[in-house]
Parts: structure tokens; C-alpha cells; sequence
């Protein structure tokens, strides 16, 4: 499990998304709506696969297995990436190596793209770190989506 093999995530990839890292969450939250929000998972997903707008590249290790998602949202010269991890490797500094190439991925999708930002919640210490070890420096503190968080920047272009 030492190398992160990132591919651009296919339709197919859904169910397997949706499995590792949404399914607890709905039926923790949604008992009564879970075929309702798995249809909306479904229907989020198919758009960011087939939008202009996203990145979303699945992480596997080189046997194939799923480790999780990294999602790039494109506005011009800048990206915003969100990475999440599959619970079976969190901690193992899988993190930093998948965040690295995916910005390689992300350089060579688009040569426009100047800044990469990734929004933090301040609590989640071990994303702050992952971040910070693949070269994001703090910028502030910022409302994103109605929520205080973090704002990390990563310089591609000076």
C-alpha cells in the first residue's frame, strides 16, 4: 500500500464511492430517506464526472482497491481540492502522496490553473498537517459553504 495510483472517476465508480465514504452517513442521518439521498448521491456524482467544472479522480492502491476520492472544482485560474480518505488508511500518510499527484494530474489537465485552495475545518488536525507537508500554507480563516474554515493556499505559478 505504498503508492497511490489516482484515475479519473467513471460512472461505474459510484456505488464504490457512495459505499466507502457516504454510506455510514446516510444511515446514521437519513434511516428514512436513504434510497431518496442515494439517488441524490447518484445524480451529484454523474454531474461532477461529466462536468467541465470538476476533477474527480478515484485513489487506489496498485492492486486496485479503493482508498477514497480527490475532486478539483475549476474557477479560471484556480482549483479548489478536496480529498477524502477511505477509513482503512487514514493516518498512513497516504494523504500527502495522493494531494501530490493530483495537482501533477491537475498542471498537466490545464496549464491556466495558478492556485490551488483547500478549505480546512480546524479541527481535522490531520488534514491541516497533510496539507502543510505537501506544501499548503495557511492563509485564513474563511466562511465557505456557511461554515467557518481554514483557507489553505498552494502557490503552482509565482
Amino acid at each position: 500500500m505504498k503508492d497511490v495510483v489516482l484515475r479519473r472517476a467513471e460512472e461505474r465508480d459510484i456505488p464504490e464511492i457512495y459505499e466507502h465514504l457516504h454510506r455510514d452517513y446516510v444511515k446514521k442521518y437519513f434511516t428514512e430517506n436513504e434510497k431518496r439521498e442515494w439517488e441524490n448521491h447518484k445524480k451529484w456524482y454523474k454531474f461532477l464526472i461529466n462536468s467541465p467544472y470538476f476533477l474527480l479522480y478515484i485513489l487506489e492502491d496498485s492492486r486496485g482497491q479503493f482508498l477514497g476520492q480527490l475532486k478539483f472544482e475549476l474557477d479560471g485560474e484556480t482549483a479548489i481540492l478536496s480529498i477524502y480518505l477511505s477509513k482503512s488508511i487514514r493516518g498512513k500518510g497516504m494523504g500527502k502522496a495522493a494531494i501530490l499527484k493530483g495537482i501533477k494530474e491537475l498542471t498537466l489537465y490545464s496549464e491556466n490553473i495558478e492556485i490551488v485552495l483547500a478549505y480546512i475545518l480546524e479541527e481535522n488536525e490531520a488534514s491541516i498537517k497533510t496539507f502543510e507537508k505537501s506544501g499548503f500554507i495557511f492563509e485564513k480563516e474563511e466562511d465557505y459553504h456557511g461554515i467557518e474554515h481554514l483557507l489553505y493556499v498552494k502557490k503552482l505559478k509565482s
